[in-house]
């Protein structure tokens, strides 16, 4: 069945990389990474998390929200990646060097089409892989709990959803990662500006994120100013302390 798409003009689309040309772009990346060997899996995606500096209370609800992702996915024929129940995830296996870890995780990254986060708290980790999936032109969703500011720092080429309660939204999120498996991706702009473009089976060419903004305008991320940031305490200042001598 053929998939209505929004009406755009296509003098408006520049293409950069498009799926004949992508092969060689990210075999270039991968030779440069050290990565050359690792093939993408179409149906399969890498679900970063917060975790490292993630206050114990809040685990279980990013795991949670993780383990709904995970659903989600599953449902939509998308088989997930999880790091946190990997051996080299941050909470075990500390014995593990920064090369390792950052080899190995990219490796994952680069071997799924898809890449899916929340933003709720700070991570270093999640920030590179977010880039990472960037540049490596990964279909990367990033999602933001509505009731939750986070930085405006935010990649671009990456589709930006946001939710109201996710379990209860889940499915939405189900049509969205249906509804995108039937591109191919690529990269370009649009009136100048970088985006997330997408090759559908029958030719045709779109602003990817505009096309899930377009079909699903609820779950559209628009950045607000005035709700609150999720507020962590510390209780061991004193190692950020310098010790005067």
């Amino acid at each position: 069945m053929a998939v209505e798409l929004p009406t755009h003009s296509q003098d408006f689309i520049k293409i950069d990389v498009d799926p004949s040309s992508r092969r060689r772009y990210i075999e270039d990346l991968l030779r440069r990474d050290g990565l050359t060997g690792i093939s993408e899996d179409p149906r399969a995606a890498y679900c970063a998390i917060s975790l490292t500096s993630t206050p114990d209370e809040l685990k279980p609800i990013l795991k949670e929200r993780q383990f709904i992702l995970t659903q989600i996915l599953e449902e939509a024929g998308i088989s997930a990646y999880d790091p946190s129940s990997a051996p080299f995830s941050p909470d075990r296996g500390l014995e593990i060097g920064p090369d390792e870890i950052y080899r190995v995780d990219k490796g994952k990254l680069v071997g799924a089409r898809f890449f899916v986060t929340h933003d709720i708290l700070p991570s270093t980790g999640v920030g590179v892989e977010i880039e990472a999936a960037r540049m490596y032109n990964r279909i990367s969703v990033v999602l933001h709990d509505a009731g939750i500011r986070t930085s405006r720092m935010q990649a671009n080429r990456t589709i930006h959803l946001w939710y109201n309660g996710f379990a209860a939204q889940a499915e939405e999120f189900v049509r969205v990662f249906q509804f995108l498996q039937g591109f191919e991706p690529g990269i370009g702009f649009d009136n100048g500006v970088p985006v997330l473009l997408g090759f559908d089976t029958q030719g045709r060419t779109v602003n990817l994120e505009q096309a899930v903004y377009s079909r699903f305008p609820q779950l559209q991320y628009h950045y607000n100013g005035q709700i609150p940031i999720v507020q962590t305490r510390v209780i061991n200042p004193q190692i950020i302390c310098e010790k005067v001598n």
